[in-house]
């Protein structure tokens, strides 16, 4: 016999653990904010390596993350570099220190407890999540929220 669950129950069981996955954040030294522009500019494309494609990809304004990688640039965690393709916007690469600090990385705590599912689960678990994201950064009260400093989106 399936159980039903509630919308409003699943609701607060991601909300209760992204709040757990964003207090594992805190480690090292860095905000979550930082592991996750480390991760970025790591699996990203080159060519995707830029401070906008970062705020697309976290849905985000564009000068929280600014700041954010500034603070990482700063601490010798990522280099700016020339983009050949464009004059507006640095090409964003993780330093050797950046990479030896990844070593460390706090998902990896939350890769264990996924990797202890089963196959199956896993898939439901990533296409719901895809669903659930997908929602969240195209819903209206979101986008509103992430509109640039000057009014456009980002």
């Amino acid at each position: 016999m399936k159980v039903m669950i509630s919308a409003v129950s699943l609701a607060a069981l991601v909300e209760r653990a992204s709040r757990l996955v964003h207090s594992i954040g805190y480690a090292e030294g860095l905000y979550p904010a930082q592991w996750m522009a480390l991760r970025y500019f790591t699996e990203a494309p080159p060519s995707a390596r830029t401070a906008a494609s970062l705020a697309r990809y976290q849905g985000m304004s564009l000068g929280p993350v600014a700041r954010t990688i500034r603070s990482l640039v700063d601490r010798g965690l990522l280099a700016r570099a020339a983009n050949p393709m464009s004059r507006r916007a640095d090409l964003i690469a993780v330093t050797a220190t950046g990479l030896t600090v990844l070593k460390l990385d706090p998902r990896a705590a939350i890769a264990a407890v996924v990797e202890t599912l089963p196959d199956e689960q896993r898939e439901v678990l990533a296409v719901a999540m895809e669903i659930v994201l997908t929602g969240l950064l195209t819903g209206s009260a979101f986008a509103e929220r992430t509109r640039d400093d000057e009014g456009g989106a980002v």
